[in-house]
């Protein structure tokens, strides 16, 4: 072909146009690239401080929510309401190695540190965050703010602990260390770290963070430029060859592979933007197999991680880390929302607080293990209870259930529980005690109608009726009831509890032979507080055991005064359910009365039949121990207890003695039934070889009757009320002359 032909020219020009139109191509595809590029970069940048943001409101309200937790825990308000810091401190030190908190102090309403989990470092000190402090707790919110703290960016979050008004707070901070950096870096493929300098090769952005203290914390968010250019020069170089190829195709199939290549980075960038707002559902779809596909692939991994990621942080936030239920935070979120829908359908709604009976026994016979498995396996039964309900767990053995009618809640509870829990090996029967509340009787809103269930299943569980409804007033009581448990720890301290004695006459001779030693607190505000009153407070709080130990110790003491004097009885000490499980109580009776001189006969210990069916192995043991010492025993309220006779047989105990509902109306002709049952146990406990006594003898009739059956002693106001120590003997004494 001539060069200068037309055919040639023209073949010249083609593959000139051709040439050009190439390098166009190849020249406009490397800028669409590197602009793309830059743009998923710095897209890749913005969601990366997003991701930042994102992971630290998920920690802090994750370490917000187990906060809550802890402040809600009953024996942390016990102890916190007892100035017990040792207990305090061992329960932030828990809470804080169970949350990933590095630090966690409680506060006092004053804003200076009670105790830390630091070693004290901050103890006896202002709150170094006057400004968070000053925020919560003049109720503008408890939003998390970072700190620098000790040279380092810390992230804190304060709790209020209400009982039910505010009486601390509790301050829980985690450091933004490099596990942070490194989840963002997990999710969003930057690299993250906190100042320093820009290394080269990378795109960076400082994001600043706000801080409640003023001071300056930037986070330093880099991406690898190489790494980012890597799809994009691998991409042009295939372009390249397909055009050193295909040089002599038509200008139509250039301009549709220039389309095939610009195609799919503008579907990267729009997906790019939708995962920087945040949308993760629509998929990035690409159909190639080149690099451009594996970017796009790596984008859709990137967004499912970001969404599950996400998804984690948000159930771990609403939900109970051991029974999978909803936590008070999601549970409060339902019961509002059927609150709303109740106000909009003028209806009703309202909520069940459960706590389970005895758990903390439970857990410290069988131990945490077992405790936790029970706790999943009523979570379990409670969901199959009432499907579709909201089941929650709140912290610790207390459950709450959302409820549109609460008319038949106790029998559907009660018939869940009916079944023993089989776990393992270990068969075991559980009791719950419910407090019920609703709208619009008792509340308008969600937090408030959790409060006063909570105050109702108090109620439930201190009359052991199982299933109470929130009274109106009751929020006062429960405020006297902490306040009296806090008074109850300085009772012993202060010398504030006396001994009275109320005096059982033998019914054939009227001669005295027994004082039953009864306790009564005199209390500087609410003035003589009879056992009553405070006793369950003591059992509730864990402190019986000291002042049964007090009780008994006065007792012997005084038993051994009367005996010098010439006045020889036998006292009466009552023993509590929980007295029952202290192994060591024998010890110290045998010690006291030696050191007393006094015989082992004249101390008489009464226990009641229900306290000895909680535990009816352990009761005997420790019984027949105190009877190996010479102790006498005594059932106390006897009828009362459901107790069987076999089981009655083994018990090593001297006397029976009949409670006084049985006796009060004993000379009443319309209480027949009480006469049956009265005659019936003197006979069962004389053929039986025991002492039968009837407590409640309020007139002459019933103790005429009493007689007449054959009881050995009786002890009522008909006699004599209890005494005080002085005032007892005197009475005795009048009755020798």
């Amino acid at each position: 072909m001539p060069a200068r032909s037309f055919q040639a020219r023209l073949l010249y020009l083609l593959v000139a146009v051709l040439v050009l139109l190439e390098a166009g191509t190849l020249v406009s595809v490397h800028f669409a690239g590197r602009h793309a590029m830059e743009r998923t970069v710095d897209e890749e940048l913005s969601i990366g401080a997003n991701v930042f943001d994102h992971v630290l409101r998920m920690r802090a309200r994750t370490l917000y929510e187990q906060s809550r937790v802890l402040v809600k825990d009953f024996a942390f308000l016990e102890a916190i309401g007892q100035g017990d810091l040792r207990t305090i401190t061992s329960a932030l030190e828990n809470h804080g190695g169970r949350v990933g908190a590095e630090v966690v102090a409680l506060v006092d309403l004053d804003g200076n540190v009670q105790t830390d989990t630091l070693g004290g470092r901050m103890s006896g000190k202002p709150f170094p965050f006057a400004a968070l402090f000053r925020a919560v707790s003049e109720g503008r919110g408890t939003i998390p703010s970072t700190v620098t703290f000790n040279g380092r960016p810390y992230q804190f979050v304060i709790v209020s602990v209400d009982a039910p008004l505010p009486i601390a707070y509790v301050a829980a901070a985690f450091e933004i260390d490099k596990s942070v950096l490194d989840d963002v870096s997990e999710v969003s493929r930057l690299k993250a770290s906190f100042g320093g300098p820009e290394a080269s090769g990378y795109a960076s952005r400082r994001h600043p963070l706000r801080t409640a203290d003023g001071s300056k914390i930037e986070v330093l968010l880099q991406r690898d430029l190489v790494e980012a250019r890597k799809p994009f020069a691998d991409l042009e170089l295939q372009i390249f060859a397909l055009s050193a190829i295909v040089l002599i195709t038509a200008v139509f199939a250039a301009v549709l592979f220039a389309q095939t290549v610009s195609r799919p980075l503008q579907v990267l960038a729009a997906g790019a933007g939708r995962i920087e707002r945040g949308e993760y559902v629509e998929p990035i779809v690409v159909k190639r197999e080149d690099e451009l596909g594996h970017l796009a692939t790596a984008f859709n991994q990137m967004q499912s991680a970001i969404a599950a990621r996400e998804d984690q942080i948000m159930f771990q936030a609403t939900h109970d880390a051991l029974t999978g239920l909803p936590n008070r935070t999601l549970f409060l979120d339902r019961l509002t929302q059927a609150i709303a829908a109740a106000k909009r359908g003028g209806g009703t709604a309202g909520m069940v607080m459960m706590d389970v009976d005895r758990f903390k026994e439970i857990n410290d016979t069988l131990g945490h293990q077992f405790g936790d498995q029970l706790l999943i396996e009523i979570g379990r039964r409670l969901t199959q209870t009432f499907p579709g309900g909201t089941i929650a767990r709140l912290g610790g053995d207390e459950f709450a259930i959302v409820l549109t009618d609460a008319k038949d809640v106790a029998e559907r509870v009660t018939a869940a529980f009916l079944e023993p829990f089989v776990l393992g090996d270990v068969s075991i029967d559980v009791n719950a005690s419910l407090g019920i509340a609703t709208y619009p009787a008792h509340a308008d809103d969600a937090g408030t109608l959790l409060r006063r269930a909570d105050v109702a299943m108090y109620d439930a569980k201190r009359n052991q009726s199982g299933v109470a409804v929130y009274e109106p007033g009751r929020d006062e009581h429960s405020l006297r009831r902490l306040s009296l448990m806090m008074d109850l720890r300085q009772a012993i301290a202060r010398d504030e509890l006396e001994l009275y004695f109320q005096p059982k006459v033998d019914v054939r001779s009227e001669e005295v032979l027994h004082a039953e030693a009864l306790v009564r607190w005199n209390h500087a505000v609410h003035g003589v507080m009879r056992p009553d009153e405070f006793i369950p407070l003591a059992e509730q709080s864990g402190r019986i055991g000291l002042i049964t130990k007090w009780v008994i110790r006065k007792a012997i003491a005084q038993c051994a005064a009367w005996r010098a004097e010439g006045l020889d009885l036998t006292v009466a000490v009552n023993l509590s359910a929980l007295d029952l499980f202290d192994s060591e109580l024998p010890t110290l009776i045998s010690g006291l009365l030696s050191e007393a001189g006094l015989p082992a006969e004249k101390l008489l210990l009464e226990i009641t039949e229900s306290a000895i069916m909680k535990d009816a192995a352990y009761a005997q043991k420790v019984l027949r121990d105190l009877k190996r010492r010479g102790v006498c025993l005594a059932i106390d309220d006897f009828g009362t207890g459901y107790s069987s006779l076999a089981h009655l047989k083994r018990l090593p105990v001297d006397e029976l003695k009949i409670d006084k509902s049985f006796v009060l109306h004993l000379g009443d002709r319309a209480a027949n039934d009480d006469f049956v049952i009265v005659r019936s146990t003197i006979e069962l406990g004389h053929n039986m070889g025991l002492v039968v006594i009837a407590e409640g003898v309020e007139n002459a009739e019933a103790w005429r009757i009493l007689k007449e059956l054959g009881c050995d002693m009786g002890q009522g106001y008909f006699m004599s009320p209890p005494l005080p120590a002085g005032k007892f003997r005197e009475w005795v004494r009048s009755r020798l002359r």
